[in-house]
């Protein structure tokens, strides 16, 4: 297992995956997952110290199902900071998400991939920071 601290994004669109990734290349060893089934695995396999999640994805698991099913883990799933970055942007989508356990909620029309960035900084552990 590598030094470098593990991200996982969960999200399906590419363009957002792609800048993501470009950004974060050097700093975090980033693993992407296009759907619900595939961040479970993965988060059981890499065992990411933050989560970028966003709530409407393809298959029977959305972001909010993500987010519960990680929260009622006994491992690590239970406290790993959860980062959603979704379209959606209603006021009830947000307050959803803070209570299943997301720690931050943006709205991918109103912030940048640098917005981002400064966002993950804030809820990484200070030992795994790049």
């Amino acid at each position: 297992m590598s030094d470098i601290p593990c991200i996982m994004v969960v999200e399906d669109d590419p363009i957002l995956k792609n800048l993501l990734g470009h950004t974060l290349t050097g700093k975090y060893q980033t693993v992407y997952a296009a759907n619900g089934d595939q961040a479970i695995q993965l988060f059981e396999q890499y065992h990411p110290v933050l989560i970028i999640l966003d709530l409407t994805l393809p298959g029977s698991k959305d972001g909010f199902a993500i987010l519960e099913e990680l929260r009622a883990r006994p491992d690590a799933g239970k406290t790993v900071p959860v980062i959603v970055v979704s379209n959606l942007g209603e006021q009830t989508a947000k307050d959803r998400s803070m209570k299943l356990g997301a720690n931050a909620y943006l709205v991918k029309a109103e912030v940048d991939v640098d917005e981002i960035v400064a966002k993950i900084g804030e809820y990484l552990p200070a030992s795994v920071q790049a």
